[in-house]
């Protein structure tokens, strides 16, 4: 390989802090952001009080709705037919796993732009545990979920929107597991989950202000656009964003499990009521719980307009497979096994194939294979595709494949998945 290539490669991978995209360039004109800015301002000022109430009214009139109860069957129905109302396509998810049966509620608005089929997902859960009303967990991320449908959808954005409220959260998130598992299944290209999961509660001044990030290492990225996002609305919202660390209970988890970016989104304040019956309406701040719904509509417009010039989607080896050398031969559902992040997990014995689909919009430069954030392999023709190898510590356990693509204008991507290892082999392929 050439020396000077080699370098360039390696500087490149360590100064770089690869997320989904990295633009080195404007992508719009600035009369085209102002237009944008003008129209999401637009949105902003359609979101109210009074319908983001009724909403949520609307869903914890039923009371506790405990996953596979009449209760929530009845929720079920109703936000089927709020979606319906608005004027979105909408259908019923049925899944039923570990004993339970129920069904999740997705309404999607489609994108315009015909070169794209990527969808960016906002969701919430509407079951809730046994005895709770559930008022800020979660009917407050669900009636946000339609306040946004309802603004939204008399808007035009690239990419796809799909509004979902999941159930079986509180049972092991065993909804958004089962949609998780089916999308990826389908080869949905999902580029991003915002789960809203309490948003609705604030207490102090400095909480009155804040809403929270709980990104994966994978996906920082969306934390990082949303406080640009917050930063760009703050002299309209009075709001900012936090990033912590992440929380694998939650409904973004099992998409992130599966292979795509999701982060989980809540209020600051500890919120004294959760899980019991005095989770109800009048313990909530309306107002704080309308910036809030209105800061989510200003990041879910953004994600879901911005332009994607480069992509990269890991498509072998398969999330939930297990292989032994090279063949898929066992689904592995492990979604009860999600505190041990054996959910979605791919398991190799012996050499497999890794490769990537890379689209662009840009002249390619080349493809970058790496395992556990170190160079391994590059290419720079179609297919982009590697044969994993390496003396890689552990021998069996747990490891991170990461793909990134760079172009000739200056963009970045990448894609990353979790692979469970076992393999003596140490040749590395060909530079």
């Amino acid at each position: 390989m050439n020396t000077r290539l080699y370098t360039l490669i390696v500087i490149t991978l360590l100064l770089s802090s690869a997320s989904i995209i990295t633009a080195s360039g404007d992508n719009t004109t600035s009369h085209q952001a102002s237009s944008i800015q003008e129209d999401i301002l637009e949105m902003i000022e359609q979101i109210n009080e009074t319908q983001l109430y009724s909403y949520h009214h609307g869903l914890v009139k039923f009371g506790p709705r405990y996953t596979g109860s009449i209760n929530c069957t009845l929720a079920a129905n109703y936000l089927y037919e709020s979606f319906e109302t608005i004027g979105l396509s909408v259908e019923f998810h049925d899944w039923h796993y570990a004993g339970f049966r129920s069904t999740n509620v997705v309404a999607t608005l489609p994108g315009n732009d015909p070169t794209s089929d990527a969808i960016i997902i906002i969701s919430g859960h509407y079951d809730t545990v046994q005895g709770a009303p559930g008022a800020d967990d979660d009917a407050s991320g669900v009636a946000a979920l339609l306040m946004l449908a309802q603004v939204m959808k008399n808007y035009s954005f690239n990419h796809t929107i799909r509004f979902i409220a999941f159930s079986g959260e509180e049972v092991g998130t065993f909804g958004s597991f089962s949609y998780a598992r089916d999308a990826y299944r389908r080869g949905d290209n999902i580029l991003a989950v915002l789960n809203l999961d309490m948003i609705g509660f604030a207490s102090t001044t400095d909480g009155g202000r804040i809403l929270r990030f709980f990104p994966p290492e994978r996906s920082q990225w969306m934390a990082e656009d949303a406080t640009r996002i917050a930063d760009d609305y703050y002299d309209h919202l009075d709001m900012t964003i936090e990033t912590l660390p992440s929380y694998i209970g939650a409904d973004n988890q099992p998409f992130v499990d599966y292979g795509y970016d999701g982060v989980w989104i809540a209020h600051r304040d500890g919120y004294p009521y959760g899980h019991s019956p005095e989770d109800t309406a009048e313990h909530l701040n309306w107002t704080y719980y309308t910036k809030a719904t209105k800061l989510m509509c200003a990041v879910l417009a953004e994600f879901a307009l911005q332009p994607l010039p480069v992509q990269v989607i890991i498509t072998a080896p398969l999330e939930g497979k297990g292989y032994v050398f090279n063949k898929p031969v066992m689904k592995l559902d492990l979604g009860k096994f999600w505190y041990a992040r054996w959910r979605g997990a791919t398991v190799l014995l012996g050499r497999a194939v890794a490769s990537a689909d890379i689209r662009t919009t840009e002249p390619l430069r080349y493809v970058i294979f790496c395992i556990d954030g170190n160079f391994m392999f590059w290419d720079s023709e179609p297919p982009y595709e590697w044969k994993i190898q390496g003396l890689h510590w552990p021998l069996f356990g747990r490891h991170t494949l990461k793909v990134y693509a760079y172009t000739e204008n200056g963009h970045i991507a990448s894609d990353q998945m979790d692979l469970r290892i076992f393999t003596l082999s140490y040749q590395y392929g060909l530079w």
